[in-house]
């Protein structure tokens, strides 16, 4: 992957300042890493207490995230965390069902109960960097569960016919809160994995904050806008934010955009 360059940089700074606004597609920002743009903070010093806040260049993005790429990101989470399998590397685990998104293909080891869920999610935007994920539905097989009653839709405090070893049933509010830590931790350790290597002084809770509502049934993910200034020269553009969030048949779309 080619490394962007000082004038490359500049010539960024030239287009958005003409524009105000600049889209992914019209500039190749592929190159971008935490390195080339200390390295080149040396010759772009434009120090951020100078700035007024109507100098700051705005920046509106559209990102598109495919849902193969999502299924490699938990592939990379399984490899982390043994508590997470694929059941089969040919099919989808991230996928469109109406207006909801859905989650297969994967076996969650909760506490020694070995877990193939189907998740039936509603994800909106709560706020400005905040997104939430709904669990709408939950189809459960475990392999402790033999009645085939037990597995169907989601009913709070309904139980599975399975226990973690102290003979007590476990109801399915308790064991989706088991497979959501699992998952948390997984989606931690493949992010910190990653940023070892590309961005070593970063880590996964510098850039978003993963919490499970077991009440509400709801994962809410807050993504830090901090993050970005190690790898933005100081005063260049303002801090971005998610603002918005979609999806579609292929994947999910993020909004990405700075402060007005």
């Amino acid at each position: 992957m080619k490394k962007i360059s000082t004038l490359k940089l500049i010539a960024l700074a030239a287009v958005l300042s003409c524009g105000g606004k600049a889209w992914a597609a019209d500039f190749d920002l592929s190159g971008l890493n935490a390195a080339d743009i200390r390295s080149s903070q040396a010759d772009i010093k434009v120090p951020a207490a100078q700035m007024e806040a109507d100098e700051v260049i705005g920046v509106d993005l559209s990102i598109r995230v495919p849902f193969k790429i999502l299924k490699k990101a938990v592939t990379m989470a399984a490899a982390s965390e043994k508590c997470l399998t694929i059941i089969d590397p040919a099919a989808p685990v991230v996928s469109k069902s109406g207006e909801f998104l859905k989650i297969s293909n994967i076996t969650v080891d909760a506490n020694g109960i070995i877990v193939q869920p189907t998740l039936t999610l509603k994800p909106f935007l709560e706020g400005r960097d905040k997104l939430a994920i709904r669990i709408q539905k939950i189809q459960v097989h475990a392999s402790m569960a033999p009645d085939a009653a037990s597995s169907g839709a989601r009913t709070t405090g309904s139980p599975i016919r399975a226990d973690a070893g102290n003979g007590q049933a476990i109801n399915q509010e308790q064991l989706m809160a088991q497979v959501m830590d699992v998952m948390i931790k997984s989606a931690y350790s493949a992010l910190n994995a990653k940023l070892k290597v590309e961005h070593p002084m970063i880590k996964a809770e510098d850039i978003l904050t993963l919490k499970y509502d077991k009440a509400s049934w709801t994962l809410r993910a807050t993504f830090s806008s901090k993050v970005l200034r190690e790898l933005v020269p100081a005063g260049l553009v303002g801090d971005l934010h998610l603002t918005g969030f979609t999806f579609n048949d292929t994947g999910l779309v993020l909004k990405i955009q700075t402060a007005e």
